[in-house]
């Protein structure tokens, strides 16, 4: 199993917008095959942090999703909402 961790730090006046985004971002990438989990994590110090945890079958399903429109869409997004650049990780389970 392949984890996709992607730790995003917001920009205030766009936390409203990525809480009413977000929800439907995840529902596209649970829709995609071989995922089989997607969930978004918010930092209970940190307001404006959140976590997108994406777990797949292989890297090649992480690969294909990240070519979708639905995630091309996601990072335009949070290159605008975001108030540092987002950081992200791809971790396999030992």
């Amino acid at each position: 199993m392949i984890t996709r961790i992607v730790k995003a730090k917001l920009k205030p006046e766009h936390l409203e917008a990525f809480k009413n985004y977000i929800p439907e971002f995840l529902k596209e990438a649970r829709c995609f095959k071989n995922n089989h989990h997607a969930d978004c994590f918010a930092d209970l110090d940190e307001v404006l942090h959140f976590h997108i945890y994406t777990i797949w079958s292989t890297e090649g399903a992480l690969n294909k999703f990240k070519k979708t429109e639905a995630n091309l869409e996601m990072r335009r997004k949070l290159e605008q909402w975001c108030s540092a650049p987002v950081s992200a990780w791809t971790v396999e389970n030992v």
